[in-house]
């Protein structure tokens, strides 16, 4: 192996088997791009080792530490317990004296303050918590190992020659320059039939990203399952278990008593005829550009930018559902 191959090691906490396959996953693909990256896996499976001493040479002996935040990482680290608590103790010092050679990545689903230790509140971390955007995040990755700029910084160019101006307020000489950059109103106003369509299709994809979603975690979660149920083209209800047993039910219509909009409701024991009730209302909203977006009308603690139907869906299941599927 050349000499010019970065040697990094991966510090994790043992939170479940799923998590270790996943890091082993990430050690693998460092691997393949040309990093000699090591877990603890890979020195136990052929010696005797002193688990403590391991963690000491690692440490010491690589030119990065990268340490994978969890809840469970934070927990141990903040409690002083195990392996992961020795670890926060030995990487202290090095952590002030040279933070560089430390990088964090997060893998969480949830309020991210809840994976940071205590001594790591404030630094910056890869987030690794969406599969979606493993190769994106990767990729920044191997930027900070291999301390190559993500970005190119763009050259300075030459200063302009300034002179102090002798009028105030003087006219533009060329008035079609100054409006160009302002910018003016959409004057096609946004008709009902408009919102209507707009809210039919959020409705459609909403609905099939739900199906994406549950498919997703059917693949990657042995214990998971789920049922749909369509009472019309306009009203469906996903059923959600785990081992069998009902763990949340959701149902999503469009329109019904309380106006146009799309309405869902979560629940064990859902009534599929009676919408009398909702624990969520996204309702479509106009800009002074005359832009449709949809709007969370009842996300009270949760993100108040979702505008879209992607976002929306990531954040029903982070602040609704995720919890449930355990």
């Amino acid at each position: 192996m050349s000499i010019d191959n970065k040697k990094v090691f991966i510090s994790y906490s043992w939170d479940d088997k799923s998590h270790e396959q996943w890091v082993m996953d990430l050690v693998v693909e460092l691997r393949n791009n040309g990093v000699d990256a090591s877990f603890d896996k890979y020195v136990t499976q052929s010696k005797t080792t002193n688990l403590y001493q391991m963690m000491i040479n690692n440490m010491r002996n690589n030119d990065n530490v990268i340490i994978v935040l969890t809840e469970k990482f934070a927990k141990k680290a903040d409690e002083i317990q195990g392996g992961v608590g020795f670890e926060t103790l030995l990487s202290l010092p090095d952590i002030q004296e040279d933070p560089n050679r430390f990088i964090f990545i997060l893998k969480h689903q949830g309020n991210f303050k809840e994976a940071f230790p205590f001594h790591l509140r404030g630094y910056y971390a890869i987030d690794f918590s969406e599969d979606e955007f493993f190769d994106e995040k990767f990729l920044e990755l191997l930027h900070r190992i291999e301390g190559v700029p993500m970005y190119e910084k763009v050259p300075l160019g030459k200063k302009r020659d300034l002179k102090p101006i002798r009028e105030i307020d003087s006219p533009s000489k060329n008035e079609k320059d100054f409006f160009k950059n302002i910018e003016l109103p959409n004057s096609r106003e946004v008709r009902d039939i408009d919102k209507d369509r707009f809210l039919s299709e959020s409705y459609e994809e909403i609905q099939n990203l739900f199906v994406a979603l549950f498919n997703h975690l059917k693949e990657e979660l042995s214990s998971f399952e789920y049922v749909t149920e369509q009472i019309s083209n306009k009203k469906h209800i996903f059923k959600l278990y785990v081992n069998g047993q009902q763990k949340i039910g959701i149902k999503i219509w469009l329109g019904g008593h309380f106006g146009n909009g799309i309405n869902l409701s979560y629940d064990n024991h859902i009534d599929p005829y009676s919408d009398n009730s909702m624990n969520e209302t996204i309702r479509c909203e106009v800009n002074n550009r005359n832009e449709m977006k949809l709007s969370m009308t009842m996300n009270m603690f949760g993100n108040k930018e979702v505008s879209d139907p992607r976002s929306i869906v990531q954040e029903i299941w982070r602040n609704n559902l995720s919890h449930y599927i355990k």
